[in-house]
């Protein structure tokens, strides 16, 4: 539809939306030729204004009345006439320029991308542009103002959307990102999202709805994916947590028994072994079970928390004392470490979390931190309040460090900074992707700031919600 037929089809359409038929051509009513020239009330009033005018000036007139009458009256008519062609000429170019502007419009209209409608309450086009006509499956928008005679029984997938559509519009006078299915032409249905509006009269009387539609199918197929994705990867998460958890239960049983008659052996409880080398290597035994059955338990939590099948037991917890068992824990764990100091404030509020869980952060945290310190260097546990009143913790150390394009390996699963068969740190890298995994439970945040040569800081921030009271005075 070019722009000057859109330019009478909304005219037309409206008188023919309420019983008439629109005559191709405007009718104008007949005007006298006196009328025409001066404009029937300017004429009357002006001619009345005149004489009425004469009648006053009498008095002072005298024998010059009547001529002063006349004269009087031919200036009225004339001021008439005046005002007359120039509020015709008024006129004319208000009409050329709101032509103007309608042209204008309609030319954006269009050569939009979107489609643009005007349709009546009952749901026929009154103006359709050539985009709408594409998204619809329409040649032309002409074919579809006159295929489309109901738009609700026509387009819509579920007919109701056109009652909901007309239900917001009275209630609010306007939609917004109003998302339905559409069926085309051809049969094919398409998504759509529709923003429209009321357009009423100077009476606040309605005269149509007017708006956009744009086609979101392939937004909607490429968000459908990405959920059918999502729940696939929860699912897999779920499938390998369950048979993590069903092979640890088939290997921790064997070890349990080996460790725990390990341990019998070493104390000599049936009596002495003899000789002294097969005791040194039913230690050796002892503890390389207990290193592996950490190590099944690592993988078993990650895997758990990726198919989201942890729960926390949350508590009040000290986080002084968590400190203080995780150190004893990697101390034990380890026959030689670094020096590990606590710096936690005696007014330190304790804060909601698991407690079990919290050490295991702390542990892994400080582990990692005792594998990479010399035994000369140092290690730090402290704990502040931070400027958004959470609690943040800190594990500092003075080791070799790393590179800051290494920090984000350090914390994916089974990655190892240091890959060579025979590189010198021992472990499978779980530890710190663990101890993140943990804090994203207790919706903690764990960072790491590091440079190679300069030591770790691997800060762990508790939001404030998690801090259960304010500090009390030391």
């Amino acid at each position: 539809m070019s722009a000057s037929s859109l330019q009478t089809a909304l005219p037309r359409e409206l008188e023919a939306s309420e019983g008439g038929e629109a005559d191709s051509q405007p009718v104008l009513p007949e005007r006298s030729p006196l009328a025409a020239i001066f404009g029937s009330w300017a004429f009357v009033v002006s001619l009345a204004m005149g004489l009425g005018a004469g009648l006053l000036l009498l008095p002072y007139a005298g024998d010059q009345f009547i001529g002063a009458a006349i004269s009087f009256g031919a200036l009225c008519i004339a001021a008439a006439a005046t005002y007359r062609a120039l509020h015709a000429s008024n006129r004319v170019e208000t009409l050329q320029q709101r032509l103007l502007d309608e042209a204008s419009y309609h030319a954006f209209v269009d050569a939009a991308v979107e489609g643009f409608f005007r349709t009546t309450r009952e749901g026929r086009y009154l103006i359709a542009n050539p985009a709408l006509a594409r998204i619809y499956g329409y040649e032309t928008p002409d074919q579809l103002r006159t295929e489309v005679t109901d738009i609700g029984g026509a387009l819509y997938v579920d007919p109701k959307r056109r009652d909901e559509f007309k239900a917001l519009m009275t209630a609010n006078r306007v939609v917004r990102d109003f998302v339905s299915q559409i069926r085309r032409r051809d049969g094919s249905v398409i998504w759509i999202v529709e923003n429209a509006r009321v357009v009423t009269d100077g009476d606040d009387q309605f005269l149509f709805y007017e708006g956009t539609v744009e086609d979101i199918t392939l937004q909607r197929e490429s968000e459908e994916a990405m959920r059918r994705a999502l729940a696939e990867t929860q699912e897999a998460a779920r499938a390998k947590a369950a048979f993590l958890a069903a092979m640890s239960h088939e290997l921790k049983t064997p070890l349990n028994a080996v460790i725990g008659f390990s341990e019998l052996m070493l104390q000599e409880l049936f009596g002495p072994i003899g000789e002294e080398r097969y005791k040194t290597y039913i230690g050796d035994i002892h503890d390389n079970g207990k290193h592996l059955l950490a190590l099944i338990n690592d993988i078993l939590d990650l895997s758990r928390i990726e198919g989201r099948l942890i729960d926390l037991d949350e508590q009040a917890v000290s986080v002084a004392d968590a400190a203080d068992a995780a150190r004893n824990a990697v101390l034990q764990a380890r026959k030689e470490a670094a020096p590990i100091t606590i710096e936690v404030p005696v007014a330190m509020p304790p804060i909601t979390a698991d407690a079990k869980r919290l050490q295991q952060i702390l542990f892994h945290l400080l582990s990692n931190a005792a594998k990479f310190t010399p035994l000369t260097g140092e290690i730090r546990v402290s704990a502040v309040r931070h400027a958004d009143n959470g609690v943040l913790i800190e594990v500092a150390d003075t080791g070799i460090g790393m590179a800051a394009d290494q920090i984000q390996q350090a914390l994916e699963p089974f990655k190892q900074l240091d890959n060579r068969i025979e590189r010198r740190f021992e472990g499978v890298g779980l530890g710190l992707p663990l101890a993140s995994a943990l804090c994203g439970l207790h919706g903690a945040k764990l960072s790491i700031l590091s440079e190679r040569g300069r030591g770790t800081t691997v800060r762990v921030h508790f939001p404030p919600e998690r801090v259960l009271m304010e500090p009390r005075a030391a």
